[in-house]
């Protein structure tokens, strides 16, 4: 647990799995990714990259969805990405609809939304990261088809309990470990 207070990280690259499950608890599938750099020691630039495609409300029509976001994080201890943060981000998500059943009319979506945050990220292990966050989602731009897919858009508060597996950190031990040898 030590591994915090000498947190020097520059960037994390993370997969996000709330696609995945997501897309299972909706009859489908799913995966996203999330990469922050720092700035500087006070804020980092976040973002993220989304794939799923999943059952809609209307039976036998499906519904596949790009998602990308940008959020900006202010780090209140000058830790760097490490601690107590809080920010604000934008995301979009371009849906496309298909199936044998009865498809929209409007066939594709554009949803855009806004949702300021509050977090906590906690080293684990000396690879390990664990992200808690709050945050909440406001739609600036609605579906036309929202009622069909409102289990996926998930407005209002957000509770996410991120883990993030610090690649850069193995990367660097293998190379440390390599050139000792």
């Amino acid at each position: 647990m030590g591994r915090a207070q000498t947190n020097n990280l520059k960037s994390i690259f993370s997969f996000d799995f709330n696609y995945l499950l997501t897309g299972l608890t909706n009859n489908g599938v799913g995966l996203g990714v999330k990469y922050e750099h720092a700035i500087n020691n006070y804020f980092s630039v976040k973002g993220g990259f989304g794939h799923i495609t999943f059952k809609t409300g209307i039976d036998d029509v499906y519904c596949t969805s790009i998602h990308l976001s940008l959020s900006l994080h202010g780090y209140l201890f000058g830790k760097g990405l490490n601690k107590l943060y809080f920010g604000i981000g934008a995301g979009a998500d371009f849906m496309n609809y298909f199936g044998e059943g009865i498809v929209p009319e409007t066939g594709k979506d554009t949803i855009l939304n806004v949702t300021p945050n509050i977090g906590y990220k906690l080293f684990a292990f000396k690879y390990l990261l664990f992200d808690f966050n709050v945050g909440y989602k406001i739609n600036v731009l609605s579906s036309n088809n929202y009622y069909n897919i409102q289990d996926y858009i998930n407005l209002g508060i957000q509770f996410n309990i991120g883990t993030s597996i610090l690649l850069s950190e193995i990367i660097k031990t293998i190379k440390t470990h390599r050139s000792k040898q």
